[in-house]
C-alpha cells in the first residue's frame, strides 16, 4: 500500500500528465511539458529531412543543430577516424562561402558559439547566435551538407589538426582507458575501432588519396533522410519553417544502402574476462561491464535506468554504503554506457581506496550479491512507481538550459525516438514488467562480465597501439565466496522520504534585484522572490568566511578535509534527496566554506538542517581521516598531471591572486596536518566567521527569513567580513615562467594584464577579444597548423581586464608559438584599421547579446546574482553595466587599445610556458612579488537597506 503522501504525489503527476495531453493538442506532433513556454512543430521536407521547429519567445539567442546517423563505428577498415576527420573538414569552406573561417567568424562576430562532435553512431553540428542573425548563420551552416569544397590544401592541413587533437590526449587517462577497453571487445564490433584518427590512418596512400575517400564517405552517408535538424529562435513557426525549406531542401537524398552489422559486443566464448589498465594519474577503479540486449526499443520502460538506480544507490543498504563502511571504496556509479540498435552495456564503476585494491574479489562478490538480491526478490512496485513519478515530476517542472545544448539534445533524440517523444522520451517511464526486467537482470552475471582494474602498478603484458596504455587481458578467475560475511547487510532502498508534497509556488512580491532582509555584524541575509521561473524550487547559497583559511595553507587544507568528512557522513542520508530533485553541496573555498542547497523547496530546510547538524557534530575515525588525507593528496598530484595548458593556467592564476596557494605548495601540508587539528578546526568553526546567506526561489519572504534564522542558529556571525583576496599588479614588461610536466606537447599561455578596473576598460578589452578570437584561431590553428588547442579570449580577473592567448602543440616549441603570435599581432593591425562600420557594429551587438542574455533557468539567475553579491556589487548589474559601456566603444578606441596593449606592449605580459624558455623575456621569478603593487579589492556599491516587510521595494537605482 502507498502512503497518503504517495497518493498526493500521484494525483499531482496525473494532473501534470493531463495538462501535457492538452499541450500535445496544441502541438500535435510533440508531447510538451506544461511548464514549457516554447512552441514546437515537426515537419518533413521533400528530401526526407526530419525537422523540428522551436519558437522561443523573447529569447536573445537562436540555435540550430543537425545530426547525421553516422559515426566512428562506421569508419572504413584501415581508415580509423575518417568520420571525425570529415566533421572537421565541413567547417573549412563551402561553395557559397569558400573561405575557411567565414562560418566561424560570422558566429563569433555575432555573439555566438559553435562546435560539433562525432560519437560512435552519430555526428552532430550545432551553433548559437544573436537571435537577429539566425538567417545569416543558417545560410552558412546549410551548405555544410550540400556543397562542401573539401579544399585540397585544407584537407592536407586539417590532418595535422586531427593528429594534434590525438596527441593532446596521449596522456589523458579518460581517452587512454576508453581506447584500452576496446581491446577486450569483439574486433568485428566496429565500436572497438580507434575513433579519433591521426597521421597514420589519414595519410594519402599509393592507391588512394584521403580527399577522395572523404568525398566518397560523405556521399555514402550524408543523405538527407539520415539527418535530423532542429532550428530554435524567437520567430513564428511559419517563419522557421520557411527557413528550413529554403535552406535545407537542397540537401541531397542519396541512394544509401547501409546497415550496421549485428555482432556481439564481446566474443561470447571469451567471456568472462579480467582486464588490468595502468593509468598515468593516481587512479584506482574497479569497473564492471555487462553486455545486454539493445535498449532503444524499450526506452519507454527504462529497465537499465531502473537497475542502474538500484545498483548505484548510495543510501542505507546499498553497495556503496557497505563498501564505505569497510573502507574499500570512495565512490560508485552505474549506468548505460553503450547503446546501439543491436546491443547495450551497463557499466558499474567503483572508486577504490588503497585497501580496496586488496579486496577486489570481495567487492565483486558484494556486487553480485546485490544483483542476486534483485534477481531473487524482483523489484517492488513502489520502486517502479517512484521512478515513474520522479521522471514525470522532472518533466513537469523542467527548465531550459543553453539553447544550443537543447537543440543538440533534440536533434539526437530525433534519431532514436518517435516524433511525439522527441522531448518526452527522456522522461517517459512506464513501469517495466517483471519479464522485461528479467531479460536484463539475466545478463548481470559473473559469467557475462568484463572486470577491469585500473590502478598504478597493476600487472600488464601488452600495450594499446594507439595510446601506449599498458594493459593485460585474461580469462576471469573470479570465484564467489562460499559464505560471505556481509550476508544481510544489503537491501533495496525504502520509499524515498524526500519526495516533495508541497509543490505550490508562493513567492513574495516581484523585485528587480535581491534585497537585504537582515543585517548585523558580519551577517547578511539576502532574498529574491522568483517570478520568471515558476517551478516550486529554491536555491540557497551560504558563505562562511573564515579568515585563517584565506591566509594559512594548513587551514585551507583542513577546510578541504573537513568538507570531505561532512560530505562522507551525509552521503547515505542525502542520496535519496538527490534522487527526488533536492541537492546540496559543501565545498571548501579560498575564503572558508560554501554551502549550496537547491531543488524542490518543500524538504529543503530539512536537508539544510541535517547538513548543519552534521557539521556541528563531526565524528571522524583515524582510519577515515587517513583515507581522506590520502585522497586529497592524490587529487593534488593528479592536478599536476592535467593538460599542459591547464597547468600553465593554474600557475598563472596562483601567481596573480594574493593570497593563494598552488597545488605544489599544498601537497606537503596535506601530510603534515593531523586528525587532532581537524577536530580543532571543526570545534572552532563558529568562533570567528562572517556569514552571507542568499535565498532565491518561488518561496515566501517568511520562509526565506526562516532559512536565514536557521543558519544563524547553527553558525551565528561573530566577526566582520575579512578583506578579499586581491590581484597582483604586474609591472609593464615581458616576463616568463616555465612549468615542468611529463607530457609530449608544448604550450604557451600568454596573459596581458590591463591597468584599469572600470566597467569601460572591461568593455574595451572584452570587445577586442571578441574581435581577435576567430582570426587568431584561424591563423595559428588552421593556417599554421600549430596545434589543436588554440584560443584567444578575454580573461578578466577580479574586475581587472585581461587578454589571454593559449596554444598547445605536439610539434612547435614555445619560441615558435610566440613568434607566430607576434607575426599575427603585427599583421592584424591592418585588419583592424580596415574593418567597416557595419562589421564593427556586428561585433558590438554580438558582445552585448552575450552579456545581456537573459538567464535560461532559475539556477542560472541565482548564480548570476550570487556572483555579484560575492564581489560586493550590490547593484547586481555587472554584465548589464559592461554591456552599456560596450555600446559606447568606438573603432578608434579599439585600435588604440590594440596598439597600446599588444603592439607597444604597454600592458604587462606574462608568459607561462611548458617546453623550453623563449628568448629575450625576463624570468618572472626575478620580480619581488611581495613588493609589487596590488589592485584594490572591490568595495560595496550602493548597499541596499534591509527590507521591513513583504511589500517593501528596492530603490529603482540600487
Amino acid at each position: 500500500m502507498f502512503s497518503p503522501r504517495y497518493w498526493t504525489f500521484i494525483f499531482i503527476v496525473l494532473a501534470a500528465l493531463g495538462y501535457s495531453m492538452f499541450r500535445i493538442s496544441q502541438a500535435p506532433d510533440v508531447i510538451v511539458s506544461p511548464a514549457d513556454e516554447y512552441s514546437y512543430r515537426h515537419m518533413t521536407l521533400e528530401n526526407g529531412l526530419q525537422v523540428l521547429l522551436v519558437q522561443t519567445p523573447e529569447a536573445d539567442k537562436a540555435s540550430a543543430a543537425l545530426s547525421v546517423n553516422v559515426g566512428s563505428m562506421d569508419d572504413p577498415q584501415g581508415r580509423e577516424g575518417l568520420a571525425h576527420f570529415l566533421e572537421h573538414m565541413l567547417f573549412l569552406g563551402t561553395e557559397p562561402y569558400p573561405e575557411p573561417d567565414e562560418y566561424q567568424q560570422f558566429i563569433k562576430q555575432n555573439g555566438g558559439s559553435h562546435n560539433a562532435f562525432t560519437s560512435y553512431a552519430q555526428t552532430t553540428y550545432f551553433f548559437d547566435i544573436d537571435n537577429e542573425q539566425l538567417n545569416g548563420a543558417l545560410e552558412r551552416f546549410a551548405p555544410f551538407f550540400i556543397s562542401p569544397t573539401f579544399n585540397e590544401a585544407y584537407v592536407d592541413r586539417e590532418k595535422n589538426a586531427v593528429h594534434a587533437e590525438y596527441s593532446a590526449n596521449l596522456k589523458e587517462d579518460g581517452r587512454r582507458i576508453f581506447s584500452a577497453q576496446k581491446m577486450a571487445m569483439n574486433p568485428e564490433f566496429t565500436f572497438s575501432n580507434f575513433s579519433t584518427g591521426n597521421l597514420d590512418t589519414l595519410s594519402d596512400r599509393d592507391d588512394s588519396k584521403i580527399r577522395d575517400e572523404l568525398i566518397d564517405f560523405y556521399q555514402t552517408h550524408y543523405s538527407s533522410e539520415r539527418m535530423t535538424l532542429v532550428i530554435a529562435g524567437d520567430y513564428e513557426l511559419d517563419q522557421l519553417g520557411n527557413k528550413a525549406r529554403n535552406l535545407f531542401s537542397d540537401i541531397p537524398k542519396r541512394d544509401v544502402h547501409f546497415e550496421r552489422p549485428d555482432v556481439p559486443v564481446f566474443v561470447p566464448e571469451q567471456m568472462p574476462m579480467d582486464m588490468s589498465i595502468r593509468p598515468v594519474k593516481e587512479i584506482r577503479e574497479l569497473r564492471f561491464t555487462f553486455p545486454l540486449p539493445e535498449i532503444i526499443s524499450q526506452y519507454q520502460y527504462k529497465p537499465i535506468q531502473l537497475l542502474s538506480n538500484l545498483i548505484g544507490h548510495e543510501g542505507e543498504g546499498s553497495i556503496l554504503a557497505l563498501l564505505k563502511k569497510k573502507g574499500w571504496a570512495e565512490s560508485l556509479s552505474a549506468g548505460r554506457s553503450l547503446s546501439t540498435r543491436h546491443a547495450s552495456t551497463l557499466v558499474v564503476n567503483i572508486g577504490l581506496t588503497k585497501s580496496g585494491l586488496l579486496h577486489t574479489e570481495d567487492i565483486t562478490a558484494i556486487l553480485m550479491e546485490y544483483i542476486d538480491l534483485i534477481r531473487r526478490n524482483g523489484i517492488p512496485d513502489y520502486l517502479k512507481q517512484e521512478q515513474k513519478m520522479l521522471n514525470e515530476m522532472t518533466f513537469r517542472y523542467q527548465e531550459h538550459g543553453s539553447i544550443s545544448g537543447y537543440t543538440t539534445r533534440l536533434s539526437s533524440n530525433m534519431l532514436i525516438f518517435p516524433v511525439e517523444d522527441t522531448i518526452y522520451g527522456d522522461y517517459r517511464s512506464e513501469p517495466a514488467s517483471d519479464e522485461l526486467i528479467d531479460a536484463y537482470v539475466s545478463g548481470l552475471t559473473a559469467d557475462n562480465m568484463l572486470r577491469t582494474l585500473i590502478a598504478p602498478g597493476v600487472e600488464t603484458d601488452t600495450t594499446d597501439p594507439w595510446y601506449g596504455t599498458e594493459i593485460r587481458i585474461r580469462p576471469s578467475d573470479y570465484q564467489a565466496p562460499a559464505e560471505p560475511e556481509w550476508t544481510g547487510a544489503l537491501h533495496l532502498p525504502k520509499a524515498n522520504p524526500f519526495v516533495p508534497e508541497n509543490l505550490t509556488p508562493a513567492p513574495g512580491k516581484a523585485r528587480d534585484i535581491p534585497t537585504l532582509e537582515a543585517e548585523s555584524v558580519g551577517y547578511q541575509l539576502w532574498y529574491y522572490p522568483e517570478h520568471d521561473f515558476t517551478a516550486p524550487r529554491a536555491h540557497v547559497l551560504i558563505s562562511l568566511k573564515v579568515p585563517d583559511v584565506q591566509t594559512d595553507p594548513a587551514q585551507r587544507v583542513l577546510a578541504r578535509l573537513y568538507a570531505r568528512s561532512i560530505n562522507e557522513a551525509l552521503n547515505t542520508y542525502s542520496y535519496p534527496a538527490s534522487l527526488a530533485g533536492l541537492n546540496y553541496r559543501l565545498v571548501a573555498t579560498s575564503e572558508g566554506l560554501e554551502i549550496a542547497v537547491s531543488g524542490y523547496f518543500d524538504k529543503l530546510p530539512v536537508l539544510l538542517e541535517q547538513v548543519f547538524s552534521e557539521m556541528k557534530n563531526m565524528d571522524v575515525s583515524s582510519d577515515e581521516f587517513g583515507r581522506y588525507q590520502a585522497s586529497l593528496k592524490r587529487s593534488l598530484e593528479n592536478n599536476l598531471k592535467a593538460r599542459p595548458y591547464q597547468r600553465t593556467l593554474a600557475e598563472l592564476k596562483n601567481w596573480l591572486i594574493d593570497p593563494s596557494f598552488s597545488d605544489i605548495e599544498l601537497l606537503p601540508v596535506v601530510g603534515e596536518v593531523s586528525l587532532e587539528q581537524l577536530n580543532t578546526f571543526a570545534e572552532q568553526l563558529g568562533t570567528d566567521i562572517s556569514v552571507t546567506t542568499y535565498v532565491h526561489g518561488t518561496l515566501s519572504q517568511k520562509n526565506a527569513v526562516a532559512i536565514g534564522e536557521l543558519t544563524q542558529q547553527y553558525y551565528p556571525a561573530t566577526t566582520p567580513s575579512p578583506a578579499e583576496s586581491v590581484l597582483v599588479k604586474a609591472p609593464v614588461g615581458q616576463y616568463q615562467q616555465s612549468v615542468e610536466q611529463d607530457h609530449p606537447d608544448s604550450v604557451i599561455t600568454l596573459y596581458l594584464q590591463g591597468q584599469d578596473t572600470s566597467d569601460a576598460a572591461r568593455a574595451e578589452s572584452g570587445l577586442l577579444a571578441q574581435m581577435i578570437s576567430s582570426p587568431y584561431y584561424q591563423y595559428m590553428r588552421t593556417d599554421q597548423q600549430l596545434g589543436y588547442i588554440v584560443f584567444a579570449t578575454a580573461y578578466p580577473q577580479k574586475a581587472v581586464p585581461g587578454l589571454l592567448f593559449i596554444v598547445q602543440s605536439p610539434t612547435a616549441t614555445p619560441q615558435e608559438m610566440l613568434d607566430h603570435s607576434q607575426i599575427f599581432f603585427r599583421d592584424y593591425e591592418a585588419e583592424l584599421e580596415t574593418i567597416t562600420d557595419e562589421e564593427f557594429l556586428l561585433f558590438q551587438e554580438g558582445l552585448v547579446t552575450r552579456l545581456t542574455e537573459k538567464p535560461k533557468n532559475m539556477g542560472e539567475k541565482a548564480t548570476n546574482f550570487w556572483a555579484d553579491l560575492t564581489t560586493k556589487r550590490m547593484t547586481f548589474d555587472t554584465r548589464e553595466a559592461i554591456a552599456e559601456e560596450v555600446k559606447k566603444v568606438t573603432k578608434a578606441q579599439i585600435l588604440n587599445l590594440y596598439r597600446t596593449a599588444v603592439l607597444e606592449q604597454q600592458w604587462s605580459w606574462l608568459l607561462f610556458e611548458k617546453g623550453e624558455p623563449v628568448q629575450e623575456l625576463t624570468p618572472l621569478n626575478s620580480l619581488d612579488r611581495d613588493a609589487l603593487e596590488r589592485f584594490p579589492a572591490p568595495t560595496t556599491q550602493d548597499s541596499t537597506q534591509p527590507a521591513d516587510s513583504e511589500t517593501s521595494q528596492p530603490d529603482a537605482q540600487s
